[in-house]
């Protein structure tokens, strides 16, 4: 009760911000963001996770490191401010701000019948460019967490809802999932973030075999449906660039479990590519690297993975 009472006071205040935001010009924005950033800088948030981050992922370049810190709170600012026009004008707000390439792919991948899955990761802003793929007629649904408090869950809904984009959540994912490829539609995947044991597969992401989940090579096997990766950044402009990729060349083996394994740390180089790109957008403040980081043992994609089950309830 008093989180729905909490909801009432701050909701309307929101909208208002919102919509007074994103009347302003996009420098401003800019601004507000590089200041909120330096607050969570100077808070120390999560700075810990960003520095255990970036020495797995650039271990002998300290000064990219240092540099590299730095923009992740000055990224991770502007991105809460982009994220607060869900409460507005969001629909107007993506509509002016990106610019959609490789729009053909999707197309060839449509086409096939199947279902399309659209694999992405936390570079740029994924809000935004989930959003700009609905008003471009992809109807994506957005495998991702129910959030709390709920009336905060619930006004983030509606937020997509103005772009056309709907979401699924657990414990429903997979069969709601399943559905909307066989009736033909798009999902979209986030595949940058650590996942444990049954459904995480341990592979190389920076060099370091780390926890991944298998669930987007697990139901592209099931349906059939094409993966295209998908990435965006943002512009100096505050403007975004979102871009679709050539489908990805499926890996065949012998062994189920082991197709699984080569399919996933396929998408998680492909992710890392897209990181290597724009590193100065990614969320470093997400624990990417945790669980048993050894060496990859002999055989440890083959035979028996408990993930394989997965594709077959």
């Amino acid at each position: 009760m008093a989180q729905n009472a909490l909801g009432l006071i701050l909701l309307p205040i929101f909208t208002l911000l919102a919509w007074i935001g994103a009347r302003l010009p996009a420098r401003f924005r800019l601004a507000h963001g590089d200041a909120l950033g330096w607050v969570f800088r100077r808070a120390k948030f999560r700075a810990a996770i960003i520095e255990q981050n970036l020495k797995f992922a650039f271990p002998n370049d300290l000064a990219k490191q240092a540099r590299l810190k730095d923009e992740a709170y000055r990224h991770f600012g502007r991105l809460c401010v982009e994220i607060f026009f869900l409460f507005g004008p969001w629909k107007r707000f993506v509509a002016k701000n990106t610019t959609l390439e490789g729009f053909e792919h999707w197309q060839r991948a449509a086409a096939k019948g199947k279902g399309v899955i659209l694999l992405a990761n936390h570079v740029g802003n994924w809000e935004v460019m989930s959003a700009c793929g609905a008003q471009h007629g992809m109807q994506p649904m957005i495998v991702t967490k129910h959030l709390k408090p709920e009336w905060l869950h619930q006004a983030i809904i509606r937020g997509r809802a103005k772009c056309g984009l709907t979401a699924t959540y657990e414990p429903k994912t997979f069969r709601d999932v399943l559905k909307w490829l066989k009736a033909g539609k798009t999902i979209g995947f986030v595949l940058d973030q650590y996942a444990g044991p049954p459904v995480g597969i341990r592979v190389p992401f920076f060099g370091v075999p780390v926890g991944t989940h298998s669930a987007v090579a697990i139901i592209a096997k099931r349906t059939g449906a094409p993966v295209l990766p998908v990435g965006n950044r943002r512009r100096p402009d505050g403007k975004f660039d979102v871009e679709v990729h050539p489908e990805i060349t499926w890996i065949q083996d012998p062994d189920p479990d082991r197709e699984t394994a080569l399919n996933t740390a396929r998408f998680a180089e492909i992710m890392e590519e897209h990181v290597r790109r724009c590193p100065e957008q990614w969320l470093w403040i997400h624990r990417r690297f945790k669980g048993d980081l050894t060496t990859l043992r002999p055989n440890e994609w083959s035979s028996g993975r408990k993930y394989s089950r997965l594709g077959k309830s």
